[in-house]
C-alpha cells in the first residue's frame, strides 16, 4: 500500500500499490481503465491520472483547493501508479499480475439474479470448464474481439445452486454445474455488465495462467513444482507457441479420456482442474525420471 498526504487539502489516504491490493470496487474501476488503455481510448498518462483520482478518492472541490494545486497534486500522485507495472523481457511496460484470488467472485446479473464465478485459486473449476475457457482466452488474444471476453466470463459465472448437496455428496462449489451449451446465451446476458467486471476477469484469468507456470503446491505433504508441466521434453514435437503459456489442454482432454484413468470423456471434463493437473505432473515426472534412468544406463 502507498500512503499519500496532501496537507493543504487535509488529505491522508492509503492506496493500493498494484491490482492484488485493490478491493472489489477499486479493481473493477482500474480494470475498466486498463481496458480503455488496451484499446487505445486513453493513453498511459491518462490511465494513471484517472486511476489515482479514483483510488485516492480525491474530491478537491470540497477542500477549496485551486486548480493549479489540484492538477499538480494529481500529476505527482499519478506517478505512484507506476508500481502497478513492471517491464517484461522485451522491455515493454506491462501490468503486474501476481494474484489468483478472485476479487469479483459474485456479481448481480439480469433480473437481479446473483451469479458466482470461480473461487480463489480456481479451486471449484472443472477441467472441461477450464479447457473451454482457454479457447475463448486465446481467441481474444489473437483477435481482440470483445465477444470472446463475454464468452470467457460466461464460461465461469453461473447461478447459485439450490443446495450444496449434489447427487448425495457435498460440494464446495456455490454454482450450478457447468453446461457448455448455456455459455453463448449467458454471454449475451452479461453484455450489460460493467466492462471493468468483464475485463477484470480476463485479467484474473491471465494472472492464473502465469501462476500455473511457476506454481508450487503441496500434495500429501510433498511440494511439487508445476513448472515441470511446461519444461520442454527432448522428444517433444516443436509446435508454434503463443506469447502466453499453454500446454495443449484440449488434446490432453482426449488423451486422458482414451487412457480411461478418469473414465469416459464426460467424467474427465467433470473432474477437478487441480486433480487433472496433479495427474499430469505425475505422468510428466515419470517421463523425466525414465529419461534420466536411460541416460544413466
Amino acid at each position: 500500500m502507498h500512503t499519500i498526504e496532501i496537507p493543504e487539502a487535509n488529505i491522508k489516504k492509503h492506496i493500493p500499490a498494484d491490482l492484488s491490493e485493490c478491493n472489489k470496487l477499486q479493481y473493477i474501476n482500474v480494470c475498466n481503465l486498463l481496458h480503455k488503455h488496451a484499446i487505445g481510448e486513453i493513453d498511459l498518462d491518462t490511465f494513471k491520472e484517472q486511476s489515482i483520482y479514483f483510488l485516492a478518492d480525491l474530491n478537491f472541490k470540497k477542500k477549496n483547493v485551486d486548480d493549479d494545486v489540484k492538477y499538480a497534486n494529481v500529476y505527482l500522485l499519478s506517478e505512484l501508479m507506476d508500481s502497478f507495472f513492471e517491464v517484461d523481457q522485451e522491455g515493454n511496460k506491462v501490468i503486474k499480475q501476481y494474484f489468483i484470488n478472485n476479487p469479483i467472485e459474485k456479481i448481480l446479473g439480469a433480473e437481479l439474479k446473483d451469479y458466482y464465478g470461480p473461487s480463489d485459486e480456481f479451486n471449484n473449476v472443472s477441467f472441461g470448464e477450464y479447457v473451454d475457457a482457454l479457447s475463448h482466452f486465446y481467441d481474444y488474444i489473437e483477435t481482440q474481439d470483445i465477444s470472446y471476453l463475454y464468452l470467457l466470463f460466461a464460461t465461469f459465472y453461473r447461478e447459485k445452486r439450490n443446495t450444496f448437496f449434489s447427487a448425495g455428496s457435498f460440494t464446495k462449489d456455490k454454482r450450478v454445474s457447468y453446461n457448455s451449451e448455456r455459455v453463448e446465451l449467458l454471454a449475451e446476458t452479461f453484455k450489460t455488465q460493467h466492462m471493468g467486471v468483464i475485463y477484470g476477469f480476463y485479467m484474473l484469468f491471465t494472472s492464473f495462467q502465469k501462476y500455473l507456470t511457476t506454481a508450487r503446491i503441496y500434495v500429501q505433504g510433498k511440494e511439487i513444482d508445476l513448472d515441470l508441466l511446461y519444461r520442454e521434453f527432448p522428444t517433444d514435437k516443436k509446435q508454434p507457441k503463443s506469447d502466453l503459456p499453454g500446454i495443449g489442454m484440449k488434446s490432453l482432454l482426449y488423451t486422458i479420456a482414451e487412457s480411461g484413468i478418469f473414465g469416459p470423456l464426460e467424467k474427465v471434463r467433470a473432474a477437478s482442474l487441480w486433480e487433472i493437473l496433479i495427474r499430469m505432473y505425475d505422468i510428466r515426472k515419470r517421463d523425466f525420471d525414465a529419461l534420466a534412468a536411460n541416460k544413466t544406463n
